[in-house]
């Protein structure tokens, strides 16, 4: 059984590692669109990075379920490719996330406001 649980934390280790270059991909990708001209490069960038960020926030709660779930590792980088690669963070952040977020904002915006804290 010690066997099984070592194998699966390698697996989602060379997993996470693979996600990490993907990253690092899109933090380079990000560096250039900053650097150009084109709104729709920086737009891109960061629905990419709202979404992921927002998946790492699930998967916090979720990660003792997901572990466990077969071929999770591979799901998890098959979702963040398609994220960076397939154009897939556009289609979940206009759709969805963006109005949940924006409703978000106003919640904050408003408790910043009763605590008499400046919102620029």
């Amino acid at each position: 059984m010690a066997d099984s649980e070592s194998g699966r934390a390698f697996h989602f280790f060379i997993a996470n590692f693979i996600i990490q270059l993907m990253c690092l991909w899109a933090g380079y990708k990000s560096f250039l669109a900053l650097g150009q001209s084109d709104k729709a490069e920086m737009r891109q960038w960061l629905q990419f990075w709202v979404v992921y960020c927002a998946w790492c926030v699930l998967e916090l709660f979720l990660d003792n379920i997901l572990f466990y779930m077969p071929l999770y590792p591979e799901v998890k980088m098959a979702i963040v490719a398609g994220l960076i690669f397939g154009g897939g963070a556009t289609k979940i952040y206009d759709p969805y996330l963006k109005a949940q977020i924006e409703k978000a904002e106003k919640m904050v915006k408003k408790q910043l406001k009763n605590s008499g804290t400046r919102v620029d």
